[in-house]
């Protein structure tokens, strides 16, 4: 079977598991899995739930033919669409109830949304990035999309953000807000406290690294740093 049995890791399961929450209600639900790789989500989905319809989309043809493979060599290929395409334009004419982009930069997420929302208007976002955080909730923002909830699951030793995205959620429309997430509202979970303690220990080591710098370019970003560790301090302490 090769690959095919290769389970998820914490974080594309806490992924796949909120998209799982948010379509359960839905009879035959479409789900559209954006930068599917090998397609280890898209399966993982059909075994959870067998009446969906999966749209695996890739820019890649070699990711998307290690996609075809797993899926036939576990059955799982009856109802899959697996399209090579770029970004969401893969869903134009099509009608998602929920889109999932994982283990991408937020930069590149932020940019396929940006140029493909009005593909997907209508389906729930599910994103999580692997850098770049509050530079994609600024994109959701930007294109009018407010963030539901979020997750904060471990996978090898580090935290990672998962964002459901919805035009029915409010929108985090401040900089603070973007570097929060729904933590301007109060901390929520314990990994969302975890999350945010490594992100304070993180920027103070940074502050210190500037400080013992000395150069002009690294005193001047101190400022930008000092009030990130002040939020972050205020929300945690």
């Amino acid at each position: 079977m090769g690959h095919s049995k290769k389970p998820l890791d914490a974080r594309l399961r806490a992924a796949a598991d909120m998209v799982l929450e948010a379509i359960h209600d839905i009879s035959m639900p479409c789900v559209a899995d954006i930068g599917c790789d090998h397609g280890f989500v898209t399966a993982y989905l059909i075994r959870q739930r067998p009446d969906i319809h999966m749209i695996a989309s890739d820019i890649s043809e070699a990711s998307l033919k290690k996609t075809e493979i797993l899926l036939s060599q576990t059955g799982l290929d009856q109802n899959v669409e697996v399209i090579c395409g770029d970004g969401l334009k893969v869903l134009e004419s099509k009608k998602a109830d929920a889109v999932l982009i994982a283990g991408m930069g937020g930069e590149t997420i932020r940019q396929i949304l940006e140029e493909g929302i009005d593909y997907c208007a209508s389906a729930d976002l599910f994103l999580q990035a692997n850098t770049d955080v509050p530079l994609l909730r600024e994109g959701l923002a930007g294109i009018g999309l407010g963030i539901a909830r979020e997750s904060f699951p471990e996978a090898g030793g580090r935290r990672y953000v998962i964002i459901e995205a919805s035009k029915k959620a409010e929108v985090l429309s401040s900089p603070e807000s973007w570097l929060l997430g729904t933590a301007v509202n109060g901390i929520s979970s314990q990994g969302q406290r975890a999350y945010l303690t490594r992100m304070l220990e993180q920027m103070r080591g940074t502050h210190a690294k500037l400080m013992e710098s000395g150069t002009k370019r690294s005193q001047a970003k101190v400022p930008e740093i000092e009030k990130t560790i002040e939020i972050l301090e205020r929300v945690l302490l």
